[in-house]
């Protein structure tokens, strides 16, 4: 990964644009149609891997393009062989791929997972930045949504201006006190409602949620040819062409389409 200190010391008081990604879930299809091109340095906010067909690959892409990653829960699982901790209709999914990519993991991807801290904290420009997949109370497990009283205590114990999370695929800009938290959603498996692929800018003090197209249906065809049962296939499936839970329950989550915050 690129060399952060580096960075900071090169940018202080110029211009900055940063990309965030979060929740990858070993989609390369989405990763490789990534739009931005032009951005000084790319976080990553966790998982890596699971659910998709190409973990070993998702690892060298971030090894080869992020400045900053965060260990997420699935990373985790991975790295040290124990449960991801998933909510009910994703725990046979989680389980079945979590096979999957520890057979085609190198001991180098699972190392390089295991390696991953929980979290980071950086500071660019004079804004401070703390980064986690989760909550900082509960960095690999804690589910957060939006609108949730506990972000409230989750900003009193960190030292941040922005908060930067990740785990429940859905992207939010939320101001809480003096600290903005910030979810980029899930690059790899949406849950927005839309088979659209989630991240984030950070560019000079304002905050972009963005959303792209990619080929699904590469995805589709390589979740195909992944040795698990067919049923888990299209529930894989039906998550990515849907934004639903396994087995036809709708999410909650509101699409957010491309918005800008101010920080």
């Amino acid at each position: 990964m690129q060399d952060v200190t580096a960075f900071v010391r090169s940018q202080a008081g110029g211009s900055v644009k940063i990309a965030i990604v979060s929740d990858i879930h070993a989609n390369m299809a989405a990763l490789e149609a990534f739009p931005e091109r032009d951005f000084d340095q790319l976080w990553c906010i966790g998982d890596l891997v699971d659910y998709g067909p190409g973990p070993h690959e998702a690892v060298e892409w971030v090894e080869r393009n992020a400045a900053m990653a965060v260990r997420g829960n699935h990373d985790h699982a991975a790295g040290f062989s124990v449960d991801p901790q998933c909510s009910l209709p994703f725990k046979r999914l989680a389980a079945e791929t979590l096979r999957y990519t520890q057979e085609v993991s190198t001991k180098e991807d699972l190392r390089f997972l295991r390696d991953l801290p929980v979290h980071r904290e950086i500071a660019v420009n004079l804004t401070r930045f703390y980064l986690v997949h989760s909550t900082p109370t509960d960095p690999l497990f804690g589910y957060c949504p939006e609108q949730s009283e506990r972000w409230l205590d989750e900003v009193a114990r960190i030292n941040a201006d922005v908060l930067i999370v990740g785990h429940t695929h859905t992207p939010f800009v939320r101001t809480v006190g003096k600290t903005t938290i910030v979810n980029p959603g899930s690059l790899g498996q949406p849950k927005t409602g839309r088979p659209l692929a989630c991240y984030a800018l950070w560019e000079d003090g304002r905050i972009s949620l963005k959303e792209y197209p990619y080929p699904l249906s590469d995805t589709v065809q390589q979740i195909r040819m992944m040795p698990i049962s067919a049923g888990d296939q299209d529930a894989l499936i039906t998550v990515l062409e849907t934004g639903a839970l396994p087995g036809g329950h709708a999410t909650k989550a509101e699409a957010n389409g491309n918005r800008e915050v101010e920080i």
